[in-house]
Formats: structure tokens, C-alpha cells, sequence
């Protein structure tokens, strides 16, 4: 009777856990149309456009980024580890693309101002909204992407590579 009590509680707390979980939506401008959906991250998956039908671009599962529908390491992309982004799972400074400062992405393994390639910052009016500016700019003329969801690192970059912006 208690096993089966464990179980019940187990299910239900799984199965909460897992309708709580939201993907990220990813739209071009801060009109924010569902028809305009460049891509989604749900579950780790990285699919073109608004529903499941699209276009697996890559798989992120911690801070590894797969090319496709793959956890294999022979589809290993890329890797984010220590604010790093480094080629496939080179631990070599000449494999790191871009680096994440806190808001900021730099173009290598490079803080430098004039290496600073976006910003990402939080919506004023809506919260919950993640924009991603040119280089340091706040103006809403310089967004590149605008992401409703709650993105990590690593899905961040995937979010960049998908759309062409790395």
C-alpha cells in the first residue's frame, strides 16, 4: 500500500515537473507573432519554426550542442563550459568562438569592446522576454532576436547558431 502511495506521489510529482518545463520560443522582431517563429527549444531540441514538425537543427543537452536529432559525440558541435565556447570539445584556446560575459557575447576568447558581437538584456515591458541587441546597443531598431522563455547558456548559442547570427 505505501509502495504504491510512493509511486502515485512519484508519478504526479514527474509529471508536474514536466508540464512546468517550458520551451523557448524565438521570434525575429518585438512583434512577437506566432506565425513569425524562427525556431523553439523544447525538451533540449532545437526545431525550426513554431510546432514539432520542424527541422531539427541541433540538440543541447547540458552545455554540449549537437548538430540534428543526436547525443553521439561524432555529432558534437560545439561545447559551453566556464562562459566559453569552444569547437566541438577542444579544451584549446585557438577552439573558443565566443565568450559570454554576463550579458554580453564576444567574438573569441576576448572581453575587448571592440570584440563584442551582442548584448542580451531583459524586455522593459514585458518580463519573461530576453532581447539580443547588435553589439551594445539598446535600441529596438538593433534587436536580432527576441526569446520567450527561460534559455540557458548553451541553449542561447544554439538559439544564435540556428538563425545564422554566429
Amino acid at each position: 500500500m505505501i509502495s504504491r502511495l510512493l509511486l502515485t506521489v512519484t508519478l504526479a510529482y514527474t509529471s508536474l515537473s514536466a508540464i512546468g518545463q517550458t520551451g523557448t520560443f524565438v521570434y525575429p522582431t518585438t512583434h512577437m507573432r506566432w506565425d513569425e517563429i524562427v525556431c523553439h527549444i523544447d525538451g533540449g531540441v532545437v526545431r525550426l519554426g513554431n510546432d514539432w514538425r520542424g527541422d531539427i537543427a541541433y540538440t543541447v543537452e547540458r552545455n554540449k550542442i549537437y548538430s540534428g536529432y543526436s547525443t553521439s559525440s561524432f555529432n558534437l558541435s560545439y561545447t559551453f563550459r566556464e562562459g566559453k565556447f569552444y569547437i566541438g570539445d577542444s579544451y584549446f584556446t585557438d577552439a573558443i568562438t565566443y565568450t559570454l560575459d554576463g550579458k554580453y557575447i564576444y567574438v573569441g576568447d576576448s572581453t575587448f569592446p571592440l570584440d563584442l558581437a551582442y548584448s542580451i538584456a531583459q524586455d522593459r515591458n514585458n518580463p519573461g522576454i530576453l532581447n539580443i541587441f547588435k553589439e551594445d546597443s539598446i535600441s529596438p531598431f538593433d534587436i536580432v532576436a527576441v526569446m520567450q522563455g527561460d534559455p540557458s547558456p548553451a541553449e542561447v548559442f544554439a538559439i544564435l547558431l540556428t538563425m545564422g547570427l554566429l
